[in-house]
């Protein structure tokens, strides 16, 4: 086991990429901590970089650690690649992978053919990897595995990163706003990226700029009361980003029923622009019916509007009923609230799934 970062990991990528050297790249790759934003963001690089857009259906595949079939898995990475030079298999939510799979996927792992790459997501508080466990110990002995420790960030790290991403954004800002929001928000990327967007529907479009009033207005005065990145992952019909986010929220400390209160604010809010918009209401009309108090609520509105585009109406109130139903379920001791609330995310980012279900009151 080597130990490198993830601008290393990308310089091998694009290595590979560019000269298509055999031995840039390891077989299998372990990011492993609490911030695994940026991971994310690299694995899904190196997949569209390494393998062209006709042969993915044939050499890439996805398996999240509580559903991953050992069988599946030795079949796919112990397999020579089809029109392609390599196959890449990405495991994310290792985490959950059960004990009871440890073994078969061991010897999956362990049969990698040289021309498949494994990229798998490991979310915890500390960025090492077990080494107690029998997985933990094969990364740490084999040569073929290369561990990418992804830690929280430290302040500074996390101001640097968010003046980057304001630039990126063309957004102009004041004097102290990359630290404010790591003050109000903590330091988790994807929670910070979020924001950012926020930020961008509520600036003034005409300069693109943001003052330190502004992030204080806009931005959620607490790391707690932020789940805003996951609202927009459901209504995105992100169900991958939506439940990595929801596992770093909870590793955060986040309650779990405050997702389920979020969602159900977010679901009614856009249920009722898109009627409105229906009904021929103007933003300004329906922002007064939102109770949006900001001069900025054109933004929202359309921000709204536009979630609404995935779901039809009848989708939405089935959403709106889906997450009243899970809550009831919850409080009344009828179900586990983590099982649940993944469950939920799950029936509002699968296409057709909520017309499929036929959810009663409790």
């Amino acid at each position: 086991m080597s130990i490198a970062n993830i601008g290393q990991f990308d310089n091998a990528v694009q290595k590979k990429k560019d000269t298509n050297q055999k031995n840039s790249l390891k077989g299998v790759y372990i990011f492993v901590g609490p911030e695994l934003f940026s991971a994310a963001k690299s694995i899904a690089a190196a997949v569209q970089g390494l393998l062209s857009e006709n042969s993915r259906d044939f050499n890439f595949v996805k398996l999240h650690g509580g559903d991953v079939d050992p069988d599946t898995l030795s079949s796919f990475v112990s397999g020579p690649p089809f029109m392609s030079e390599l196959r890449i298999a990405h495991l994310p939510a290792f985490e959950e992978l059960p004990s009871k799979m440890e073994e078969g996927v061991l010897a999956a792992l362990q049969n990698c053919a040289p021309s498949t790459l494994v990229f798998i997501e490991i979310l915890k508080e500390k960025a090492q990897v077990d080494k107690r466990t029998k997985l933990g110990k094969w990364f740490d002995q084999s040569p073929n595995a290369q561990v990418i420790p992804c830690p929280a960030l430290w302040p500074k790290e996390a101001a640097s990163w968010v003046q980057q991403e304001l630039r990126a954004r063309g957004i102009k800002y004041e004097n102290g706003v990359p630290q404010d929001l790591i003050r109000l928000l903590g330091t988790d990327q994807r929670t910070l990226a979020g924001e950012i967007e926020k930020l961008s529907l509520y600036m003034n479009p005409e300069d693109s700029y943001v003052s330190k009033t502004d992030c204080a207005q806009v931005c959620s005065s607490t790391l707690e009361d932020n789940s805003y990145a996951l609202l927009d992952s459901v209504a995105a019909r992100d169900l991958e980003g939506s439940l990595t986010l929801l596992r770093s929220l909870r590793l955060a400390g986040h309650p779990e029923q405050r997702f389920l209160y979020n969602l159900a604010q977010q679901f009614r809010r856009v249920y009722l622009a898109a009627f409105l918009r229906e009904q021929g209401k103007k933003s300004a009309e329906i922002a007064k019916e939102l109770d949006l108090k900001t001069q900025y609520y054109e933004n929202i509105v359309q921000r709204y509007l536009k979630q609404a585009q995935a779901y039809n109406q009848d989708e939405l109130r089935l959403a709106l009923r889906r997450i009243r139903d899970g809550d009831a379920a919850v409080k009344a001791g009828l179900r586990a609230a983590k099982i649940e609330t993944e469950m939920i995310l799950f029936d509002l980012c699968t296409p057709g799934r909520l017309a499929k279900q036929q959810w009663t009151g409790l």
